[in-house]
């Protein structure tokens, strides 16, 4: 019971973020998975371009994190499709040579693949602007 008023304590609920990640290799996912939900992140996955639009299109993400190289439609036309669709950000995980493209698609960071979890997590939290 609250002392002043004598009602039950309220507690602030915070939300979870939602991160899609976007991948065609199931390990990368699941690794991935494993250290977002362990973060405390919601977490959807997609094994393609096309799939995550329906995913960017069916439900609110926060944030996505997106691999360049896919079959069908590559990351940057993912990327571009996604920014038009719903203003959330994303981050692309790739090649080197393809960092100018992503920033150009509209990525709001890009990082070498392999990257340093610790490192993509603290970009998250900084891009999802809470601690990491």
């Amino acid at each position: 019971m609250n002392r002043q008023s004598g009602q039950p304590p309220t507690y602030r609920h915070t939300p979870v973020a939602r991160i899609l990640v976007v991948d065609d290799d199931p390990q990368y996912r699941r690794v991935v998975r494993i250290a977002l939900t362990a973060r405390g992140y919601g977490v959807s996955e997609a094994a393609d371009g096309f799939l995550a639009l329906e995913e960017v299109r069916a439900a609110a993400f926060d944030l996505v994190l997106l691999d360049w190289r896919m079959p069908g439609m590559d990351g940057g036309e993912t990327c571009r499709a996604i920014r038009s669709s719903r203003p959330v950000p994303v981050i692309v995980v790739a090649a080197p040579d393809r960092e100018a493209e992503a920033l150009a698609a509209g990525a709001e960071a890009f990082f070498r693949k392999p990257v340093d979890a610790g490192t993509l997590l603290a970009r998250i939290g900084a891009v999802l602007g809470r601690p990491s």
